[in-house]
């Protein structure tokens, strides 16, 4: 018998299958969809990853795997030590915040830019941190997180909260964020729930948008069918957060309002956002997501922008990007990067499971860095696989 011993003969012949499984489904080239232009190619020809193939880390490739150890580094994991936390008041007497990291290694003179985080749809400046770290430690550029109302430590001090965020509080951020650095240019990063924000901001700017490139990681697209969508345990976990998180957080603040307490009773994410217009100060759920939804406006986006998706993403799943395939693949100056694994923004890779997302971003923004400014002009799609 093969090396004299059972165990050891099954060990090696398991061990065989689960490789040739690993590399013939799990590994794969992503599938590039884009509108053809002199930028995207050029871009794509500077982000070689683009064209790699993506290689999940070997013992971490299911998508509930992938999300289980992305939740346990965001709670194990130290603090990232930001440069500076700043509070804003908005016009309305609300509170935003700013985390900066890399003030100390950069001046207002410097060509390095600026990248402005969104994080995710019930985090703060750290649940974004492996970006920032990565970011910062890769390219030196200053990164900055936008932190929304209601979110980390930041007071209440306005009776109202949107977990997608509001593209009005985002100018306002902006604005701050522009004059401290008038003279460099911004890229935004949307992670999860924040790439709504920023896809929000994008598609109401158009073609005054102040970023010269941005990146969206896990989009749900339509977020009045996509929160309906995610995966029933996850809606379930994600709904309790979001009670845990805001309402009982600030309940004093919020207390006042009508249907707070219908809003307590909610069971997933789904009925969450749909009953979220009471704590977000619009009259019904119409209202709601007719000012908050980013496929709404989507369409106008001309910021050039690079879409991350995942197939086996189990809160943005995939039935949300091939339902918005049809226009997204079009967008001028829009490349969708489409992979079979990485989850819901966990995207790791390599035995140590570091994030393949992180690399893609920094690579494609400093491709954008090096190509010439791109003219708004969609010609014919083209796919690569």
């Amino acid at each position: 018998m093969l090396f004299g011993h059972p165990l050891l003969t099954f060990f090696f012949i398991s061990l065989i299958v689960f490789l040739i499984y690993y590399f013939w489904e799990v590994v794969e080239t992503p599938v590039l969809r884009f509108s053809e232009s002199d930028f995207s190619l050029g871009v794509i020809d500077q982000s070689p990853h683009l064209t790699k193939k993506y290689y999940p880390t070997i013992w971490c490739f299911n998508q509930h795997l992938m999300l289980l150890l992305l939740m346990f580094r965001e709670y194990r994991t130290k603090k990232f030590d930001y440069d500076r936390l700043e509070q804003l008041k908005m016009k309305d007497g609300g509170i935003t915040g700013l985390a900066w990291s890399g003030l100390t290694n950069n001046t207002k003179n410097d060509t390095n830019p600026i990248i402005v985080v969104f994080h995710t749809i019930s985090g703060d400046e750290q649940d974004v941190k492996s970006t920032v770290k990565y970011l910062r430690e890769r390219y030196n550029w200053i990164v900055v997180v936008c932190i929304r109302r209601g979110h980390g430590n930041l007071p209440l001090k306005t009776p109202k909260i949107n977990t997608m965020g509001s593209t009005s509080d985002l100018k306002e951020q902006l604005a701050h964020i522009q004059k401290k650095y008038p003279n460099k240019q911004m890229f935004g990063v949307g992670i999860s729930a924040g790439s709504g924000l920023l896809a929000r901001y994008l598609g109401e700017a158009g073609a005054k948008s102040q970023f010269k490139a941005a990146v969206a990681v896990s989009p749900a697209y339509d977020i009045e069918k996509a929160f309906h969508r995610v995966h029933p345990v996850y809606s379930k976990i994600m709904g309790q957060r979001l009670i845990n998180y805001f309402l009982k957080t600030h309940y004093e603040s919020l207390s006042k309002l009508k249907g707070i307490d219908e809003l307590l009773k909610i069971k997933t994410i789904g009925e969450f956002q749909d009953k979220l217009h009471t704590v977000s100060g619009f009259k019904n759920k119409e209202k709601y997501y007719y000012h908050s939804n980013p496929v709404l406006v989507a369409k106008n986006i001309k910021t050039p922008l690079l879409v991350l998706n995942s197939a086996d993403d189990p809160i943005c799943v995939n039935q949300n990007v091939l339902e918005n395939l049809h226009w997204l693949e079009t967008l001028p100056n829009t490349i969708h990067l489409h992979t079979k694994r990485g989850s819901h923004i966990a995207y790791f890779q390599g035995l140590k499971a570091n994030s393949w997302s992180d690399m893609v971003i920094g690579e494609y923004f400093a491709a954008v860095l090096k190509a010439d400014t791109p003219k708004q002009k969609t010609t014919k799609k083209k796919k690569r696989t």
